[in-house]
């Protein structure tokens, strides 16, 4: 087991090892010994994991135990289903010292995160991700959100959790279509800390290591978010690496991609920009293609240009008429580009050919 605290406005844990699902009541037993808990989880991971957590929790509480499912897919990540849970703990008097438990992907934690920041003004809550993306991506750093029609995760707000447990055995049991997508935020962080996890990818050791993995992931987004926790200084931005592209392919497939696929193409068609304006060398952009590969993040990607770049335009990292890119130096060197419409077109139409 190890514990990396997180030294943020709110510090807290994050504690990653394997079987820690089945110790979850006594993790978190000091935290929640006098609050009530709603546990909300999405309706795959509740027929494999909820059900026993669930029961676990209600063993010897005196205090209300209360469970909510939501449907799966980055479809629930609006204000119908945020306000659902919003209602759910309103029906059932919760207030400002209880607890909500995040049982999920992504998805969950965004949406469960949320509404811990908004119902009455600030409720407590803890993230337990089932995903290898949600755990080196979302879990920690407290930012939150649904989605918009018009974006990804336009409504949102900064709240950390109170502690985060990441059961690296959950992660060992993910099918592999579910595991590549976390690979696309793996490869990301190797990209942004040159951290070596190329060579396990290239050696074919990724299971063999993923507890390390993660490790290295979380302690490359602690070191980020600690020094930048609101995004005020600009350090954080590095972690949008491949995501200024991938919203726009979520948003404009109306999410029947994945965010994990999307992440893993953006990577692909970013490198290929760095490329395109002489930033990275050939030698890099063919490591990058070459690691995506073999994670299976490459697919045929048809949209219309104009259309995913209208959709670009909205990223929240924009704060002008430019289009604000993280572009790749070398591994362990990103910097911030901005781009007007037209030189992105002219860049687009010839690597997406």
């Amino acid at each position: 087991m190890n514990i990396i605290n997180i030294n943020t406005r709110e510090s807290y844990d994050c504690i990653v090892g394997e079987g820690l699902i089945s110790l979850v009541p006594s993790l978190i037993n000091d935290l929640t010994i006098n609050s009530n808990i709603a546990l909300i989880t999405d309706d795959i991971v509740d027929k494999l994991y909820a059900d026993s957590l669930f029961n676990d929790l209600k063993k010897n509480r005196k205090l209300k135990t209360i469970k909510l499912v939501i449907k799966s897919g980055e479809k629930s990540k609006n204000k119908e289903t945020l306000f659902n849970i919003l209602e759910f703990l309103g029906d059932n008097n919760f207030n400002r010292s209880d607890y909500l438990i995040s049982l999920g992907g992504g998805v969950v934690g965004d949406i469960v995160g949320l509404s811990s920041a908004l119902y009455m003004r600030g409720i407590n809550y803890i993230q337990i991700p089932t995903t290898l993306l949600s755990m080196v991506d979302s879990a920690i750093g407290g930012k939150t959100g649904i989605d918009l029609k018009s974006g990804k995760n336009l409504v949102g707000a900064f709240k950390e959790p109170k502690m985060v447990i990441c059961d690296i055995n959950i992660i060992k049991d993910l099918p592999s279509s579910i595991f590549k997508e976390g690979m696309a935020e793996v490869i990301k962080c190797d990209i942004i800390g040159n951290l070596g996890i190329k060579n396990n990818i290239l050696n074919n050791e990724i299971k063999d290591n993923i507890e390390s993995i993660i490790n290295k992931c979380l302690y490359l987004k602690k070191d980020i978010v600690e020094k930048d926790e609101f995004e005020t200084n600009g350090l954080r931005k590095v972690l949008n690496l491949g995501h200024t592209i991938a919203h726009s392919i979520e948003a404009i497939s109306n999410y029947s991609i994945s965010h994990g696929n999307a992440v893993g193409m953006g990577l692909l068609i970013e490198s290929k920009i760095s490329y395109e304006l002489g930033i990275i060398n050939k030698e890099t952009l063919d490591e990058i293609i070459n690691i995506l590969k073999i994670s299976n993040l490459i697919f045929d990607l048809k949209y219309d240009i104009d259309e995913l770049i209208s959709f670009m335009k909205n990223d929240k990292k924009n704060n002008d008429e430019l289009i604000s890119f993280i572009l790749i130096e070398s591994f362990g060197n990103i910097k911030e580009i901005k781009l007007n419409e037209k030189e992105l077109k002219n860049i687009l139409n010839k690597i997406m050919k």
